[in-house]
C-alpha cells in the first residue's frame, strides 16, 4: 500500500457507505411511497461497525470482505428482480441485462486487477521504472481499479434507476439510450415516439 492510513480510509470507507445506498435501493425499488427505517437503520448500523471494526484492526482484508459482503447483497437482490422482471416485461429484462454485465464486467475486472496490484506491487513498480515514461501509465494498476470501478457505478446507478421505473410500472415512460453509443442514460419518450 502506497497510501497513508488515513489517506486509505478515506479512499475505502466511501466505497462502503455508497455501496449501503445502493442496497437501499435495490431493497426498496418496489416500494411505492414512503421510507423503511429499519432497513436505514440496519445500513447505518452495518457502516458504522465497519468503520469502527477498521480503524481498530488496520487490516484491508477486513475492508475487502465486508466491501464484497455489500456488493453480494446488491448481486442477489438484483438478480431476484430480474427473475421476476423477465416474466412480464422481456424488452426491460433485455436492457437491464445490459446494464446488469457492463456493471459486473467492470467491478471484476477492476477487482482482478486491483488485486494483481496489491500482490505485485513491487514488480510493477520494478517494470514502471524500467519502461520509458510514455508506457508506465500502462502498469499503473491501481489507476484502472479506479476506472473500473467507476463505470461499474455509473451502470449500477442507471441500473438503479431503470429497476425503479420497472417495478413501479412507469417504465413506459422512459427510453434506456446511449450517448456516443456506449454510455447508457435514462430519458423520457419524446412526443413523437
Amino acid at each position: 500500500m502506497t497510501l497513508q492510513y488515513q489517506w486509505q480510509l478515506a479512499d475505502e470507507l466511501p466505497m462502503v457507505y455508497c455501496t449501503c445506498v445502493c442496497i437501499y435501493c435495490v431493497l426498496r425499488a418496489d416500494v411505492k411511497a414512503g421510507t423503511d427505517v429499519y432497513v436505514s437503520l440496519a445500513l447505518f448500523a452495518y457502516s458504522t461497525i465497519v468503520t469502527l471494526v477498521y480503524l481498530h484492526i488496520r487490516k484491508p482484508v477486513f475492508h475487502q470482505v465486508a466491501y464484497g459482503i455489500e456488493i453480494f447483497v446488491v448481486l442477489v437482490r438484483s438478480t431476484m428482480h430480474q427473475i421476476e422482471i423477465r416474466k412480464s416485461n422481456l424488452r426491460a429484462y433485455a436492457e437491464m441485462q445490459q446494464l446488469f454485465g457492463l456493471g459486473v464486467a467492470a467491478f471484476g475486472v477492476a477487482f482482478a486487477l486491483w488485486n494483481i496490484d496489491n500482490i505485485y506491487c513491487n514488480n510493477l513498480r520494478a517494470i514502471r521504472n524500467a519502461l520509458p515514461m510514455f508506457l508506465a501509465p500502462f502498469f499503473q494498476l491501481h489507476a484502472y481499479w479506479h476506472i473500473g470501478t467507476a463505470i461499474g457505478c455509473y451502470a449500477s446507478i442507471v441500473y438503479q434507476q431503470y429497476l425503479r421505473l420497472v417495478m413501479l410500472g412507469t417504465m413506459d415512460n422512459y427510453r434506456l439510450r446511449k450517448a456516443a453509443f456506449i454510455v447508457p442514460y435514462i430519458d423520457r419518450v419524446r412526443k413523437d415516439e
